[in-house]
């Protein structure tokens, strides 16, 4: 920063001028650096190395270097500190000590925001209560994340002058439209990357909901003959989503519905989930998809180990019975397992 001679009275306010102007500039950098899992991925060791998280589309990493396809980054979270130990190996302070793993959290209790696998080293950054919060790098592919666009870093030793003189921000990119059309024939599916409904023809009107990435959610509208379509099975719901559930419980609440979920992990019910025996086994799942929340699946425990067999992050197609609209502290919806439908 450079200040006015002391001797110049007239220019006395400028070192403060520039300094709240570097102050405004620099303290959104931080933020910058964050961007977003655009796909479920892996965070791993080394590039095509050892995976250590689990990450889900919409988890936010601190991006660093890339190295070819690959892209260094940091991820931070609250882990419960009873699956943890303490470690010295290779300059880190924990290691995840859970046989299965354990979640990551965005706050203590709060929304998964990833798997931790068993081994994994990381870095202690603080504690509170049973949690701890915690940092590990690592290498995600390039096509997972979503990069901000690049932004000139500011430099604190200009002049009021020349950052008066510094061309303006580019505006903010146009939004998609809310209204469009297919340009060619392509696929639609249940979520990014997951199972295909069906087909789209060029030229078919679709309304815009949402991105992730690459990918674009969209509505469409159309007709089908009334003989092509089938009643829910045993008067089970369909098309229901979370949002209903909690918008309306007293409708919901005792009603079965069928939704598409994504397998997290098998759980076990504790003091906080109040809405469960504690001791109940339960699946952390993702969804009801493309709904980005997340759903708690009780189950026996026969059921839990042929779920636990399963790989991380599947998506199933489950009939469940809907038992709370939300938990006490979450909008997690707790309902029962019923039935796996056709996988």
């Amino acid at each position: 920063m450079i200040y006015a001679p002391q001797s110049s009275p007239g220019q006395r306010c400028l070192p403060a001028c520039v300094a709240a102007i570097a102050l405004l500039l620099v303290q959104p950098l931080r933020a910058q650096d964050q961007s977003e899992i655009s796909t479920d991925t892996r965070l791993r060791r080394e590039p095509d190395g050892t995976p250590l998280v689990s990450l889900p589309a919409g988890a936010e990493v601190e991006a660093r270097s890339a190295r070819g396809d690959w892209h260094e980054v940091v991820v931070e979270g609250w882990i419960f500190s009873s699956s943890t130990g303490p470690t010295q190996r290779d300059g880190f302070d924990l290691v995840v000590t859970a046989s299965d793993g354990e979640n990551l959290r965005e706050s203590p209790n709060g929304d998964v925001v990833g798997r931790v696998r068993a081994g994994t080293l990381l870095r202690k950054l603080e504690t509170r209560g049973g949690w701890t919060r915690i940092s590990r790098a690592g290498w995600i592919p390039r096509k997972a994340i979503n990069q901000p666009a690049p932004a000139d870093t500011p430099a604190v030793a200009q002049s009021a002058a020349s950052a008066a003189s510094q061309s303006p921000p580019s505006p903010a990119p146009v939004p998609v439209a809310d209204r469009g059309a297919v340009s060619r024939q392509t696929g639609i599916f249940a979520t990014p990357q997951g199972g295909e409904y069906g087909t789209l023809e060029a030229g078919a009107p679709a309304r815009v909901l949402g991105r992730s990435g690459e990918w674009v959610r969209v509505a469409v509208e159309g007709w089908i003959r009334e003989s092509d379509m089938e009643a829910a099975t045993g008067g089970t719901l369909t098309g229901i989503t979370a949002a209903e559930v909690r918008a309306e419980p007293a409708r919901y609440v005792g009603k079965t519905v069928e939704w598409r979920l994504q397998l997290i992990s098998v759980q076990t019910a504790d003091e906080l989930r109040t809405e469960m025996p504690r001791g109940q086994k339960y699946l952390l799942t993702r969804g009801p998809l493309p709904e980005p929340g997340f759903v708690y699946v009780t189950v026996t425990d026969g059921q839990a180990a042929q779920f636990q067999a399963l790989p991380a992050l599947q998506e199933l197609t489950l009939r469940v019975l809907v038992k709370a609209a939300r938990t006490k502290y979450l909008t997690t919806p707790v309902v029962e397992y019923v039935a796996r439908v056709g996988n």
